[in-house]
């Protein structure tokens, strides 16, 4: 009988847990973390901006700032700044902190990172293209440890975005280049990279590090199939286990470990095409369809009621949520109604396009489709790799039939998200007029209480005017075995100088 994919992704996770079973015994002061992907850029601190493709990152570079608990940005290897004028921010840099090959950090090091993002190579880096579209056009030292980022326009929320900006040692990037540099990454992060090969990273502790770590060693092992990260849990190749299912907490729990969950500041929903002839160019049909979802059973049976449902495209820890608004109850009645009024009684049908996934995705647009089902919506779902979505998004727009798709938006500036969800995108596949006025005098606004109301107002706006199906924040459980301690993940980012193991 043939086997299935789960299972043969399964054993070879197995194999591959029995194969690093047999390297020498790790130091005690060590841990072995298991994930679903190491970053295919390597050690390039210019790209990736959420987990998982962020970890091993996090251990070996610091960014310039770093978002709290609150969601507002305190300080990293920058540790106080102001606004100078509406074009200008000036930051004191930390002092007494060295790269893990001793080379100083310092004002001329920050200056040398954004010199190269703002290059024409370094704009086709992810942080190069994000700094480039909000505006930033410069960074010049004014002393030995103080910079000062211009900006083309004013940006009231500057330092939220420099959490991304993550330094790499200067000298050492110049002379190896971004390609050769990423086969040997510096920072100035609590672990430097002993090795990166087959699947596995070895970082050991930067000594000199000014977050210096209690662990000695780390090793973060890549494997794809969630079952094969719990069974290494389980059976003590791992020490932790990275994005699980909510449901493996009672093995874990039985084997003596734990789960611990937590949000990412990210926010999942189905996006409507409106720039294609489709019944969801109607506002009516595109409400009857976020009517017509029951989330909070399917957040209860999925995720154990972790995360609430959404009221818009933001998560609470975002600049400008909007706690005034309320998710769209579950009403099937009403939404009838809407298609009915609309010119849709009979219903009809979509085609909406997933990348793949992990089965809580599948399942959760399983059965979604069948709420929709029952008020006469068919929607069929087709799976794609992330590759052909992203070369759909960004190059040669969505094809026919697919009329929606599944979609993230990540990070703490919701405006963000109108990079390509508005007028302004090309190939566009969602456009409302009405709103470009205000999300131009958002992202515009020199005063950090005027952009937040007017963020407010933009995601009120759409609350009511859905560009697609809202879901929820993306909720995360990662697998710790009972030896480990200190574990936090807090606004996206593994405290790993804090990371311990009991005696």
């Amino acid at each position: 009988m043939a086997r299935s994919l789960k299972d043969t992704l399964l054993s070879a996770g197995l194999a591959f847990l029995l194969s690093i079973a047999g390297y020498p015994a790790q130091a005690d002061k060590s841990l072995t973390l298991g994930i679903q992907i190491l970053p295919p850029t390597l050690g390039n601190p210019h790209q990736n901006v959420s987990l998982p493709g962020t970890l091993p990152l996090q251990a070996i570079f610091d960014t310039l700032t770093r978002i709290g608990a609150d969601g507002s940005p305190g300080p990293a290897l920058a540790t106080a700044w102001e606004m100078e004028d509406q074009n200008k921010w000036v930051l004191s840099l930390r002092r007494h902190v060295v790269f893990s090959n001793g080379e100083p950090f310092d004002a001329e090091a920050v200056s040398a990172a954004f010199k190269y993002l703002l290059s024409d190579e370094g704009k086709s880096e992810t942080i190069g293209t994000h700094l480039s579209r909000i505006g930033v056009i410069g960074a010049e030292p004014r002393d030995s440890h103080t910079i000062a980022i211009t900006t083309a326009k004013p940006n009231a929320i500057l330092p939220i975005h420099l959490d991304f900006v993550r330094i790499p040692a200067p000298r050492h990037f110049a002379i190896l280049g971004p390609k050769a540099f990423a086969l040997d990454p510096i920072g100035s992060g609590p672990f430097t990279v002993r090795d990166w090969k087959n699947g596995r990273i070895h970082l050991t502790a930067n000594t000199s590090a000014w977050r210096p770590p209690a662990l000695d060693e780390i090793t973060l092992v890549q494997l794809d199939d969630p079952a094969a990260r719990v069974q290494g849990l389980l059976s003590g190749s791992l020490d932790v286990a990275f994005n699980v299912a909510a449901e493996d907490k009672f093995s874990v729990e039985a084997a003596g470990g734990r789960i611990v969950t937590y949000a990412n500041p990210s926010v999942a929903y189905i996006q409507f095409i409106t720039a294609k002839e489709s019944p969801l160019a109607d506002v009516r049909v595109r409400r009857a369809l976020n009517y017509a979802v029951n989330r909070d059973l399917l957040l209860t049976v999925m995720f154990d009621d972790a995360i609430p449902p959404s009221s818009q495209v933001a998560h609470p820890l975002a600049f400008g949520f909007n706690p005034a608004l309320e998710p769209h109850p579950h009403d099937p009645e009403r939404a009838k109604a809407l298609l009915v009024e609309a010119g849709y009684a009979d219903g009809f049908d979509i085609v909406m396009v997933a990348a793949s996934a992990g089965a809580s995705d599948d399942q959760a647009h399983q059965q979604i489709a069948a709420d929709l089902a029952l008020i006469g919506v068919n929607m069929e779902i087709r799976r794609t790799t992330f590759g052909k979505y992203l070369e759909y998004m960004y190059q040669t727009g969505w094809p026919d039939p697919v009329v929606a798709f599944s979609m993230v938006t990540s990070g703490f500036d919701p405006m963000h998200g109108y990079r390509t969800r508005s007028c302004k995108w090309s190939p566009v596949y969602y456009c409302d007029q009405a709103i470009m006025p205000l999300i131009d005098a958002a992202e515009s606004a020199a005063d950090p209480e005027v952009r937040r109301q007017l963020v407010g107002e933009v995601l009120a706006y759409e609350r009511d005017n859905p560009p697609g199906l809202f879901k929820w924040q993306s909720p995360a459980f990662d697998a710790l075995a009972a030896r480990v301690t200190s574990y936090a993940v807090e606004a996206d980012v593994l405290s790993f100088h804090t990371l311990d193991v009991a005696n």
